[in-house]
């Protein structure tokens, strides 16, 4: 097996780095609107907003980095998420009497996570290759789940010897805000650039070749279910703890170490000739995950979620990556691929929307009751609904390959 890059171990701990920032924050900051508001809803709405702005901030990002360097569009989105967090920590109760701050705070962590997501997403297509690109996106799961470990245990110790909570959160955002900064310098040392050569987003949005079209299709089915693992998920985790945040981080440090284990299993495991039965499988373990939680809201059902989701992770989106990531470059020779990774994102980011679009939907519709699990249930579906299609996909195409060879 091809052994990685200085540029692909630099990317690693780029996100590592990044993956232990983001959820030392994410103790306070999902759960901490979420005690002011109250409200699924709100929550869901904040998410729309926050991952609406990404295909926008996507194509500024890649028109400047196209000039610069990723390293200056991955620093000014860092800026921009360091700001929205201390905007949190200074509304402090005022989200309480106007929930609507919140909205804000989406707005700057969006603006922000869509310049640092453009750069990193960039990165990792073009420093790695399709020799390596399997052990390169193992490595990041397992590197970004090792900080996942970490980061609850730190943040839960920081705030249990300050003063107070608030005081405790002003700790972590100074020691976040340390690793942002270290992660901008990481950047500057990445030999990698974007190329000079021009590019149109708007263009590669059409679904214009067979393969385009099915990455596409593909990456919004599967942002259908990942909406709800970018807010709803931990929530709803966090109610069935009965809203002890402890525990809450207790069973994240030991769902990250399970995703760790997992992700090692499957880098061993996974090769080109079984990758499909893995996406198959993972896909109906991960589906499984969110309708048991959201059926079953207690310690239990928040287990079978951590559990399962934890192994199944890997098994559904590494595959899932590796097609996408090989079908990108496959376009590499001929054109600037940076549009092609924002058309991606676009598509994934519409996905994610739709998914919390569909709560939203739910509840206006729907009894009290009702609303939630009906929602959580529909959008748990695609992953299953994805991997039918990709399997058809594949199949059909397989089947012209041979029949062109006998020909």
């Amino acid at each position: 097996m091809k052994t990685m890059t200085q540029d692909e171990k630099m990317v690693i701990l780029i996100n590592c780095f990044y993956n232990l920032a983001n959820a030392m924050s994410a103790v306070f900051m999902n759960v901490y609107l979420y005690a002011y508001t109250g409200s699924l809803v709100v929550m869901s709405i904040y998410t729309i907003v926050r991952i609406g702005l990404y295909p926008l901030f996507f194509t500024i990002g890649g028109k400047w980095a196209q000039k610069h360097r990723f390293s200056h569009t991955l620093t000014a989105g860092l800026i921009l998420i360091m700001l929205s967090l201390l905007f949190v920590l200074s509304a402090n109760d005022r989200f309480e009497m106007m929930p609507e701050l919140v909205y804000a705070v989406a707005a700057l962590t969006g603006m922000g996570e869509g310049l640092y997501w453009l750069s990193i997403n960039s990165l990792n297509q073009i420093v790695s290759s399709g020799e390596s690109r399997s052990l390169f996106l193992s490595n990041i799961g397992i590197f970004n789940n090792l900080s996942a470990i970490i980061a609850p245990l730190i943040a839960s110790g920081i705030i249990s010897i300050a003063g107070s909570d608030t005081a405790g959160y002003v700790d972590i955002f100074k020691i976040v805000l340390v690793i942002y900064a270290f992660i901008a310098l990481l950047s500057t040392r990445l030999k990698a650039r974007s190329s000079t050569q021009s590019f149109s987003v708007l263009k590669r949005l059409k679904l214009d070749d067979p393969q385009w079209k099915y990455c596409m299709r593909s990456t919004f089915l599967y942002g259908m279910r990942d909406s709800l693992t970018l807010t709803l998920a931990g929530l709803l985790v966090y109610n069935a703890t009965n809203g002890s945040g402890s525990l809450y981080s207790q069973l994240q440090a030991v769902f990250a170490v399970l995703t760790v284990l997992a992700y090692r299993w499957v880098s061993r495991a996974m090769r080109r000739n079984n990758r499909m039965r893995f996406y198959q499988a993972g896909s109906i373990l991960i589906a499984s995950s969110t309708i048991v939680l959201v059926l079953f809201p207690s310690l239990a059902g928040a287990l079978y979620y951590g559990v399962v989701n934890a192994v199944a992770t890997p098994m559904y989106a590494n595959p899932y990556s590796i097609i996408m990531m090989n079908a990108i470059a496959d376009y590499s020779e001929k054109e600037n691929i940076v549009a092609r990774v924002i058309a991606k994102e676009t598509y994934l980011s519409l996905g994610r929307c739709l998914g919390m679009t569909m709560i939203v939907l739910c509840y206006l519709v729907l009894s009290e009751t009702m609303y939630l699990p009906v929602a959580v249930i529909l959008c748990s579906l695609f992953p299953m609904i994805n991997v039918a299609y990709a399997t058809r996909y594949h199949r059909r195409r397989d089947e012209m390959k041979r029949r062109s060879l006998i020909l």
